[in-house]
């Protein structure tokens, strides 16, 4: 089999863009590594992530697939992601790289490197967007191969050690994880050496992996170099490379294997069947390491190794299951990115205007063929959701989302256009639907990403198709753990953001219970205010039943007696929160003791307040970062109308909290 070197996929797919900053502080020669500090001038504040890790949680009763294991993980490479993500701030490109299935992956690592760029350091804003859903990301390092200018000149300069014993990078290393708040190092050494190199390179993953995982960040080490200073890819955990993973150091197997030297390792993709996957199972478990350590690399770029995951995906992925639900070791997807930058699947990072052939890819990538992680492809590759179960870190209130990608060809606020120029920023992506996107029934509705319209952001959640006579159709969008842990006076609360050409809209709210995880409990979604160009916020307190049960997915159900041909509606946010009201016996009988109107001859805010022995009421209008833009007092006699002047406060949404004494009530507002 030809053997393909990393470095030199690197070749493939360049993309070169004005933003793309491929120097420090992003990428670091080894010299500015040892030199790094971060008031120095190869450090920028720019880099540094202020999203943390969110905390995943597991729930097989919602899985698509509830017998799916969920101890394999899954390292995520896109090739070059230097060349793809290496900016700070909104740009002014729409079609740069993107990701949208954050809940089928756990790493993300930032490939990529030359022979004279040796450190790749993630930028903030796709660092932002990992963390959100739960995904660690691993800075790189590279030693390219010799006939790519690879030398032990490098890796030696690299290896320095002080007149200690120690060496010189790990503490800059440890640092820049630290001061950038990414998860991890990804250490990719294929640089042919000598013995005495590679015997200090064994020493240098081993110290910085005692340091890293002391400060609870990993590394993960490459099957390329072995003790000898060859690189021989061995394509599966053995006795050559498994030193670098777990190492019997002192030659005492009474003790078994009792030198930890990395915190996993990503397998080379030079093989064609089940029995190297089973062999580095089987390796794992003699030197004492968890078999889920070991991530076999499967290379999907289309001609090469694994190849096109369309006609070899079924394959690769069986051959890496001893069954249907048992893998045999963890998963490194190396090159995903050819659903962006390999015209078999779409031309999007050369025309803009190709953007729904990308998204269809990365869906075929994830949910198969049928764009349908809710069912099994009868053909075709089936989508690695046949295999890997969808994770979730939507586990407190509330959930809020406006279904944003990250990037668009214009910009929205309250539904109405306030840019026409084209933009990207990670930072700006939402917490998207779990399931993209599972439909109960194929052939009827699909669901994409809508650029032409959105309530908020650059893009909307557009349905379209078909839709029967007396069938519903459901679409679940999103698994949750939510539930109410506060007084017993408080109610879960939805607002949906919609915009239908009908006045029926012919669509509900779903939600399924954690204790009734097989019934769906629906809510109408219908009429509602108005906030621009047509889009409608509807808004629901839920009965206070519901309130002491966990909600554990949440979707839409299209429903109508009569058939509608060309059936379309758009959804521009989905919010489930919460909301506390006076006592039991009040809050039954009575939803809110603040009702909010938008009189139609003016812009202002009708407060009509109900408040029981109440005399008078205390408000504070806040923005969404929390800050108190307006403040006052209601003098309450019965029913009390009253109006609050906005002049001179800025368009958007806001909520405004009530207070009689220890009693509030909160509610969100629109000021147009």
């Amino acid at each position: 089999m030809k053997k393909i070197t990393l470095l030199s996929l690197l070749l493939t797919g360049w993309l070169s863009q004005a933003q793309i900053i491929n120097t420090a502080p992003y990428i670091l020669t080894v010299d500015e590594l040892k030199a790094w500090t971060q008031n120095g001038p190869t450090a920028s504040a720019d880099l540094i992530s202020t999203v943390p890790l969110a905390e995943r949680f597991v729930n097989t009763s919602t899985q698509t697939n509830p017998a799916l294991s969920n101890d394999m993980k899954i390292a995520y490479l896109p090739d070059g992601m230097n060349n793809f993500g290496n900016y700070y701030g909104e740009q002014s490109q729409f079609n740069l790289f993107n990701f949208t299935h954050w809940q089928y992956i756990d790493k993300l690592v930032w490939f990529g490197g030359t022979a004279s760029q040796s450190v790749q350091i993630p930028s903030s804003p796709w660092a932002n967007a990992a963390h959100k859903n739960g995904v660690k990301i691993f800075g790189n390092v590279f030693f390219a191969p010799t006939a790519f200018g690879g030398s032990t000149t490098t890796l030696t300069n690299f290896l320095e050690q002080d007149g200690s014993g120690n060496f010189v990078a790990i503490p800059k290393m440890i640092a820049i994880m630290q001061y950038y708040h990414f998860d991890g190092w990804f250490i990719n050494q294929e640089t042919a050496t000598n013995t005495t190199t590679a015997a200090l390179m064994y020493d240098f993953v081993k110290d910085l992996t005692a340091a890293a995982e002391a400060v609870g960040k990993e590394v993960m080490w490459y099957d390329a170099m072995i003790l000898s200073g060859n690189v021989g890819w061995q394509n599966r955990l053995n006795a050559s490379n498994s030193v670098f993973v777990q190492r019997d150091e002192d030659a005492d197997l009474s003790n078994g294997y009792e030198t930890r030297v990395s915190s996993s390792i990503f397998i080379n993709f030079f093989w064609g069947s089940s029995s190297f996957p089973n062999l580095s199972r089987t390796r794992a478990t003699t030197i004492g390491r968890s078999q889920f350590d070991v991530f076999t690399g499967a290379d999907i770029w289309p001609g090469r190794n694994q190849g096109d995951f369309e006609t070899g995906g079924n394959t690769f992925m069986t051959n890496l299951h001893e069954n249907a639900t048992t893998p045999y070791t963890s998963l490194g997807l190396f090159a995903p990115n050819c659903v962006y930058n390999n015209s078999i699947y779409t031309n999007f990072n050369n025309d803009p205007t190709d953007y729904a052939s990308f998204y269809n890819a990365e869906n075929h990538l994830f949910s198969g063929d049928d764009n349908n992680p809710a069912t099994v492809d009868a053909a075709g590759f089936k989508g690695l959701c046949n295999w890997i179960p969808e994770a979730s870190v939507i586990s407190e209130l509330p959930l809020s989302t406006n279904f944003c990608t990250g990037h668009g060809t214009k910009k929205f606020d309250l539904g109405v256009q306030v840019s026409s120029d084209s933009w990207h920023d990670m930072n700006q992506q939402a917490i998207l639907p779990t399931w993209q996107f599972a439909f109960s029934e194929n052939n009827a509705l699909t669901a994409q990403w809508d650029f032409s319209d959105a309530a908020w952001g650059g893009n909307s959640l557009k349905v379209s198709g078909n839709l029967p006579a007396n069938q519903p159709i459901d679409l679940m969008l999103y698994k949750t753990k939510l539930g109410i842990f506060s007084p017993i006076d408080t109610f879960f609360k939805t607002n949906v953001f919609y915009k239908s050409a009908t006045i029926d809209s012919n669509a509900k709210l779903i939600l399924i219970f954690a204790d009734e995880p097989t019934q769906k409990y629906e809510f109408a979604i219908s009429g509602g205010i108005e906030f621009g160009n047509g889009w409608i916020w509807n808004e629901n307190l839920m009965d206070l039943s519901f309130s002491t049960r966990e909600i554990a997915a949440v979707g839409f159900r299209f429903e109508s007696a009569t058939a509608i041909a060309n059936y379309s509606i758009n959804f521009g946010g989905l919010e489930i929160g919460s909301l506390t009201l006076l006592g039991t016996s009040q809050a039954a009988s009575k939803q809110h003791f603040v009702t909010v109107s938008y009189p139609l001859e003016n812009k202002q805010l009708r407060f009509t307040v109900d408040w029981p022995n109440a005399q008078q009421l205390d408000y504070t209008l806040y923005d969404l970062q929390g800050r108190a833009v307006k403040s006052n007092t209601i003098k309450v006699n019965g029913t009390t109308n009253y109006t609050l002047d906005t002049n001179g406060i800025a368009a958007g949404t806001y909520t405004v909290k009530f207070a009689n004494g220890k009693v509030s009530e909160t509610q969100k507002v629109i000021v147009r």
